[in-house]
C-alpha cells in the first residue's frame, strides 16, 4: 500500500516529462504512486506516460479533458487513497530522496505539512540558485526543524506558494476548492491549505528543481490575460476563506499582500496603454479587500511604518485611487527601467 501520492499535471511538456518521471521512480522512498494527470495534453506527453507506466507499475498514466491546473489539483486531490501528496511539475525535477525526507520529517513529527528549500533553474546554462522560499523574510523567517503549531503555524503563509518541496496531508485538502480554467491554483491550495494546518515545518534541505524559465510557463509568459486569472484566484481565497469554521486574520492579511505582487507581475508588460488598461483589475482587488479592512488592519504592525502608511492609503475609500495610481506608476517604472 502506497503512502504517498505524487501529483505530476501535464499539459505540453513532452520535452521535459522523461527526466521528472525518471527522477520520481528513481526515489529512495519506494511506497509511493505516481499520478502523471494529461489535462487534454495535446503533444506525444501521454505515449511517454504510457511508456513509463508499462515500465512501472507505481506509474498511473490518467487522461481527462482539459481544465486546467486546477482541476488536475481538484482530481487528484478528491481520488488519491494515500494519506500524503506532493505535487512535482512536469518540467520539474526532485532528488532522489525527496520524498523520503519529507516523509520521514512528517511521520517523526505528527506534521500536517513540512516544506524544504529548492533550486531555481536556469535553462540557458543550467545554472542552480538555491532558494528557501521566504517571500516575506521581513515579515516571516522560520526557524529550521521547529514545529509551528497554531497561530504560528499561520506564519507559513509568507513564504512562497509554488509546489516545490513541500508534503501535505491529504484529508486536510480535501475540502479546498479550485476554478478551472486559470493558472495560479497551487497559490490557492498552499494558502488554504496553511490556514487549515497545525502543526508545519521548515527544513533547509535542498530537494526539487525549478526550471524557472522555461518557455511558455507562468513565471516566463506575461501576458494581460493573467490579470484576469489572478483576480479570479484571488477571489476563490476569499469566497472560501467567507466560508471558513476557523478563520485567520492572517489569510485576509496575505491574499492583500498578493495585490501589490499582481502589479508587480502585470508591470512586466512594456505597453503602457496595456498595462494601464490591465492595472485596473488589480484596482478592483483593493476594493476587494475593503470588505475584510478589520482583518488587514489587527495584521499591518507586521510591516514597517512606511509600508502600514501606503497599504492604508490604498484601502481608505478616500484616498485609494489616488494612492494606487502613484504606487502603480512608480511600479510599472520600477520594472521597466531596469
Amino acid at each position: 500500500m502506497a503512502k504517498v501520492t505524487i501529483i505530476v499535471p501535464i499539459y505540453n511538456v513532452e520535452k521535459y516529462l522523461r527526466k521528472c518521471l525518471d527522477s520520481l521512480i528513481n526515489q529512495k522512498f519506494k511506497d509511493i504512486e505516481i499520478w502523471a494527470i494529461s489535462d487534454g495534453s495535446p503533444d506525444n506527453s501521454v505515449d511517454i506516460i504510457k511508456e513509463y507506466q508499462e515500465r512501472d507499475s507505481r506509474v498511473k498514466c490518467i487522461e481527462k479533458e482539459n481544465g486546467g491546473y486546477g482541476s488536475v489539483l481538484e482530481y487528484a486531490i478528491q481520488n488519491i487513497t494515500t494519506p500524503y501528496f506532493l505535487i512535482c511539475d512536469p518540467d520539474d525535477w526532485i532528488s532522489e530522496d525527496a520524498v523520503e525526507v519529507l516523509y520521514n520529517t512528517m511521520i517523526d513529527n505528527n506534521l500536517d505539512f513540512v516544506r524544504a528549500s529548492y533550486y531555481n533553474v536556469y535553462s540557458n546554462n543550467m545554472e542552480m540558485i538555491p532558494q528557501e522560499g521566504f517571500s516575506y523574510p521581513d515579515i516571516f523567517k522560520p526557524e529550521e526543524k521547529k514545529v509551528y503549531s497554531g497561530d504560528d503555524a499561520k506564519m507559513f503563509l509568507f513564504m512562497s506558494d509554488s509546489p516545490h518541496s513541500k508534503m501535505f496531508k491529504t484529508e486536510i485538502a480535501k475540502t479546498i476548492e479550485f476554478p478551472h480554467h486559470v493558472s495560479f491554483t497551487d497559490g490557492i491550495l498552499y494558502k488554504m491549505y496553511i490556514s487549515k494546518a497545525d502543526k508545519v515545518m521548515f527544513i533547509n534541505k535542498l530537494l526539487s528543481y525549478y526550471l524557472i524559465d522555461r518557455e511558455g510557463n507562468t513565471f516566463t509568459d506575461i501576458k494581460p490575460k493573467i490579470a484576469d486569472q489572478h483576480f479570479i484566484v484571488f477571489q476563490s481565497i476569499f469566497d472560501q476563506y467567507d466560508k471558513c469554521e476557523q478563520k485567520t486574520d492572517l489569510l485576509c492579511f496575505r491574499n492583500f499582500l498578493q495585490c501589490k505582487y499582481v502589479n508587480i507581475e502585470i508591470a512586466r508588460i512594456r505597453e503602457k496603454d496595456v498595462y494601464n488598461n490591465k492595472k485596473q483589475i488589480i484596482y478592483k482587488m483593493y476594493k476587494k479587500c475593503r470588505k475584510y479592512n478589520k482583518q488587514i488592519n489587527k495584521c499591518l504592525l507586521l510591516e514597517s511604518n512606511k509600508e502600514r502608511l501606503a497599504y492604508r492609503l490604498l484601502l481608505n475609500p478616500i484616498t485609494s485611487k489616488i494612492a494606487f495610481e502613484y504606487f502603480s506608476n512608480k511600479i510599472w517604472k520600477e520594472q521597466n527601467h531596469k
